[in-house]
């Protein structure tokens, strides 16, 4: 197959409607001779924050002169930004490559009566299978949803970390904390350490399966922290502590390339999954941890731009928890700024509580339809408003570049203008700055 006989495959996969399982990608593997065991992997899941975390690891591994696979999605431009090696996507003659090898074992399954895997599990299959091609000495893995069913809970990590537990994808992963918790505590192993963020009746959870899986738990608060942060530049300063450290590293100094008081604390996870790595591997040191982390670079986390002198912030917020932790990073950053929304929202998601948390009153919201059937329409968003008694500004615009052209236009240097509310949205804001940078 080549790319594009590739994606369409990839699109004809049904996602929906299949019972999860680990079944599916095991019988893949197998057949492959599990490519998954040939090098080191770090697992790590959370409803928010994760792929910040797998992109600062990742980073730190690769300033280790290591050879660094990463997996991650959703993708905000191409399928080829899912798997990554050494800094670089994956190309599209590799990923069609790869794909083309899976499909040879799907259809060899097939034929003898297995199920269909579903996209995400070709994917994860794919990701696996290039990561043993191009010789990775580690592998950071994100979870897709959840973590007890997803297709990635087949590998045994060297860390499992869990960034956070919040409410999110409540119709797979169930309608309480306690529930979605049960879900992310699956990635832990027997006898593997976990590190996680997560708090009050999430940790319990956490903490219940680490100890049935006899797995040592690092957690926020206890045993490791955020000593101070302070802003600088487009980024801050975190100073991490660490228990069990020598004098000389209990606190880290360290400088992260994100705002706001979430990142900072993503970025004090990644460091202590880093220790844990560190004290394994003696390829991995503290200076690394340093650079690695000052040289992270991940999309669409409170990605700023300049466009025709105005200030334009991406990101990808489309949860509870994910509008929370902009809404403080709005405050810290462009506490006087008038706010201009180009906003979407899909079904499933707490739409009229992210809107709540975001849009104040004096603000302006251009409501836009992300491209998926699942999407709310601007009509839709613009009545939830309605309903909220706000008194923002709401246009229903549609058409997600007619609105940022004209949230540009009539932005002034008191105006901040913000893109998310769904990540389908933010590769075509990504594409349409582009074009005017």
């Amino acid at each position: 197959m080549n790319y594009k006989e590739t994606i369409q495959w990839l699109e004809s996969m049904n996602t929906f409607g299949i019972k999860p399982g680990l079944s599916r990608i095991s019988a893949i593997m197998e057949k492959l001779g599990h490519p998954e065991k040939t090098y080191s992997t770090i697992h790590v899941t959370g409803t928010n924050g994760k792929g910040s975390v797998v992109a600062m690891m990742t980073s730190v591994l690769e300033n280790a002169n290591l050879t660094i696979g990463r997996f991650t999605s959703p993708h905000l431009l191409e399928y080829t930004e899912r798997i990554h090696v050494n800094g670089k996507d994956i190309t599209q003659e590799d990923f069609a490559a790869s794909a083309t090898v899976i499909k040879g074992v799907v259809d060899k399954l097939i034929e003898e009566g297995k199920e269909n895997p579903t996209q995400f599990e070709i994917l994860t299959a794919m990701a696996f299978w290039y990561f043993q091609k191009e010789k990775v000495d580690y592998a950071v893995i994100e979870v897709g949803m959840g973590g007890l069913y997803d297709s990635t809970n087949i590998i045994t990590p060297v860390v499992s970390v869990i960034t956070n537990v919040a409410m999110d994808h409540m119709a797979y992963l169930g309608n309480t904390l306690q529930e979605i918790a049960v879900q992310k505590a699956g990635i832990i192993k027997e006898g593997v350490p976990v590190v996680t963020a997560a708090q009050h009746v999430a940790l319990k959870e956490i903490k219940k399966e680490a100890r049935r899986k006899k797995a040592r738990l690092y957690f926020y608060g206890r045993d490791f922290e955020i000593d101070s942060r302070n802003k600088y530049g487009n980024g801050q300063v975190v100073v991490v502590k660490r228990k069990d450290m020598p004098k000389e590293l209990e606190k880290g100094l360290f400088f992260v390339p994100f705002v706001g008081p979430h990142q900072a604390v993503n970025a004090a996870v990644a460091v202590m999954a880093l220790t844990i790595v560190m004290k394994q591997d003696d390829r991995v040191n503290e200076n690394d941890m340093r650079e690695g982390l000052a040289r992270t670079i991940w999309q669409g986390r409170f990605e700023m731009h300049q466009i025709q002198g105005k200030t334009i912030i991406i990101d990808g917020a489309h949860n509870a928890a994910g509008a929370e932790a902009l809404a403080e990073s709005l405050e810290e950053q462009y506490p006087d700024k008038r706010r201009i929304f180009i906003f979407s929202s899909l079904q499933d998601k707490e739409t009229e509580t992210v809107i709540q948390m975001l849009l104040r009153k004096g603000d302006k919201l251009y409501a836009c339809e992300a491209p998926t059937e699942r999407t709310r329409t601007a009509e839709n968003i613009c009545q939830i408003i309605d309903n909220q008694q706000i008194h923002a500004e709401h246009v229903a615009a549609k058409d997600e570049k007619k609105a940022l052209s004209m949230a540009i236009e009539e932005a002034t240097d008191k105006d901040i203008v913000i893109v998310c509310g769904s990540l389908y949205i933010i590769g075509e804001a990504l594409c349409w700055m582009k074009e005017k940078e």
